[in-house]
């Protein structure tokens, strides 16, 4: 009886060995460039209840107030104002990532749209980032072709148009820079040269975000992911990261 069993064991001993070579049974891996996910993104919800959603990609638009204080929208406003009357403080902002974002295996995105050129509240931005805890920062750039789980638990600021301010060196990703296009639906839906956005997003990142002036959109949102745009404020589902199907 014995050696029936022995034998029984070492059969199965070997079938485990013959799967593994053959690649047939799944392993953990590490994952793939940032370039290499998409992204479902949120703007003007409140950020507890998008991050307890799973949403790891956030778009905040950052206004002034009467006292230079940086001030967060809740709505869209009407073009051309220079302030928001629905707003939360940016420093909430940043209380709420510190208690809802973290731990997580995935970063956080936040992008950053100033709708001030005033200094002294974009270095107040700064300011309110620079007391969230230093492991959640990393200063890096040029982070799109960097493996993902390189940046668990981290906080990637992306923004653009804060050069020469507090802030600048906080951004990790700059659509003032050639590695970020910042993109309306329009944009994303009928590039100029499609197979050109298509072969960019391969190895870089492109964001398609609301147009103030676009009130409905006739079309499917998720069309822009046929160029390989992966950062997407349209697209309701899945949240989190996800795979694209391919970087042909």
């Amino acid at each position: 009886m014995k050696w029936l069993l022995a034998a029984v064991l070492a059969a199965f001993l070997v079938y485990l060995v013959y799967e593994q070579m053959n690649g047939r049974t799944p392993t953990v891996g590490p994952r793939k460039r940032v370039c290499d996910y998409t992204a479902t993104g949120s703007v003007y919800e409140d950020i507890p209840s998008a991050l307890k959603r799973g949403i790891r990609l956030l778009e905040v638009h950052v206004y002034s107030d009467e006292r230079d204080e940086p001030v967060v929208a809740t709505t869209p406003q009407t073009n051309g104002r220079d302030f928001a009357d629905n707003n939360v403080s940016f420093e909430q902002v940043c209380i709420d990532i510190v208690n809802d974002a973290f731990p997580s295996k995935d970063p956080l995105i936040l992008s950053i749209v100033p709708h001030t050129d005033k200094s002294v509240t974009l270095n107040k931005v700064a300011e309110h980032l620079q007391s969230i805890p230093r492991a959640h920062l990393i200063a890096a750039t040029h982070i799109a072709d960097v493996p993902i789980d390189r940046f668990a638990n981290k906080l990637l600021i992306v923004s653009g148009g804060v050069r020469g301010t507090e802030l600048e060196p906080l951004v990790n990703l700059s659509w003032d820079d050639d590695d970020l296009r910042r993109l309306s639906y329009q944009q994303a839906l009928h590039p100029r040269d499609p197979a050109e956005l298509k072969q960019f997003n391969t190895d870089f990142i492109s964001m398609v975000v609301p147009d103030p002036t676009l009130t409905t959109i006739t079309a499917n949102p998720k069309d822009p992911l046929a160029y390989g745009c992966q950062w997407n404020f349209f697209v309701q589902d899945p949240p989190g990261f996800v795979e694209k199907l391919s970087r042909s």
